[in-house]
């Protein structure tokens, strides 16, 4: 049989040769085309990730002092419109800025700086809504609304001033 495999080798005609390889080109495009590949998925995820946000806590605060510090503030603010001495428009102007410094001593964040639309984009939920309890009677015209807001708006002041922590919050 050894015999007959050596006959056929000698009888195939000239053109045809034996198996030949592939040139190295070949192999080195495929594995381009194959770190292409992946480079493009890993770009594609690290360029549509949700951007990480920034930690929050200001490091080295006292929160119970900046607590009840900003606590009798609330207090001594509520006591001033109760008795008449300002308005419940200047309240919540006060209370406003009371919480605003509160959220800048205790964080990272521009409070005192920042408009209601950037709280919206960077701060976390319960701050903002205390600030949009507060904003519209403000800047209203009449101080109709701030009357009538006013007891709530010092209720979730206080409660953000004395529950909230920087640390432990969600935006």
């Amino acid at each position: 049989m050894r015999a007959g495999v050596e006959v056929l080798a000698v009888d195939l005609p000239e053109e045809f040769t034996g198996p030949v390889g592939y040139a190295d080109r070949w192999v080195w495009i495929a594995v381009g085309l194959a770190v292409a590949l992946v480079v493009y998925y890993v770009l594609a995820w690290w360029l549509t990730r949700a951007p990480r946000r920034p930690a929050l806590a200001r490091p080295g605060v006292a929160l119970p002092d900046v607590r009840q510090q900003h606590l009798a503030r609330i207090d001594r603010i509520e006591a001033e419109v109760v008795a008449g001495r300002i308005t419940a428009r200047d309240g919540h102007q006060q209370l406003s800025e009371v919480v605003r410094d509160y959220v800048a001593a205790v964080t990272t964040l521009p409070a005192r700086t920042m408009a209601l639309a950037d709280f919206r984009g960077r701060a976390p939920v319960a701050l903002v809504e205390v600030l949009e309890l507060v904003y519209p009677p403000e800047f209203a015209p009449d101080d109709a609304i701030a009357h009538d807001l006013f007891e709530t708006a010092v209720d979730r002041a206080r409660g953000l001033v004395a529950t909230w922590s920087p640390t432990r919050s969600a935006a």
